[in-house]
Formats: structure tokens, C-alpha cells, sequence
């Protein structure tokens, strides 16, 4: 099945997406309620890719966003430290 756009387009049009291979700015920041950090929903912008539905699919019309489901959080949902990629 085709999808409507790329991996490559899609890690280009979303950056605020958080996976393993990818930590937005915002991530950095501790939750304000409980002081902890935000996990990576995803193992790889690959399985971020496969469990997100982008304008076109589904009946999903709007272009500026996505809607993704089912993530699996490698590392659980909270961290005490911010995520490290290269650690």
C-alpha cells in the first residue's frame, strides 16, 4: 500500500516527534507536574513512521498534522534524566 508521504518526508515535516533516533528540543525540559522527563514513544522513526497516519489516510484531512498511535516505549514512559541518544 502507498503511503502519502515518505519516511524521509515525514521526518522532514514533523521534527516534534520523539523516537530513539530522534529528541526534539522540547524533551529536554522536565514535566512540570511530577518533575520527571518525557520517554521516547518510539524505538526508531521507523516505527514511529509505521504507527502514524498522515493527512490522506484514513480520513485523516488535516495536513499539519499527524496522528500516531501505539507507541511502545522502549524505556518506559518517564525518565529521571533527560534521554540521551548516545548514552
Amino acid at each position: 500500500m502507498s503511503r502519502p508521504i515518505t519516511l524521509d518526508q515525514a521526518k522532514a515535516q514533523y521534527a516534534q516527534r520523539y523516537t530513539m533516533d530522534h529528541v526534539p528540543p522540547w524533551a529536554k525540559q522536565a514535566n512540570p507536574t511530577n518533575g520527571k522527563f518525557y520517554a521516547p514513544q518510539y524505538a526508531s522513526d521507523a516505527e514511529w513512521y509505521e504507527c502514524t497516519m498522515f493527512a490522506g489516510e484514513d480520513g485523516l484531512a488535516t495536513k499539519r498534522h499527524c496522528y500516531s498511535q501505539c507507541p511502545s516505549w522502549p524505556v518506559g514512559q518517564w525518565l529521571d534524566t533527560p534521554f540521551n541518544r548516545g548514552a
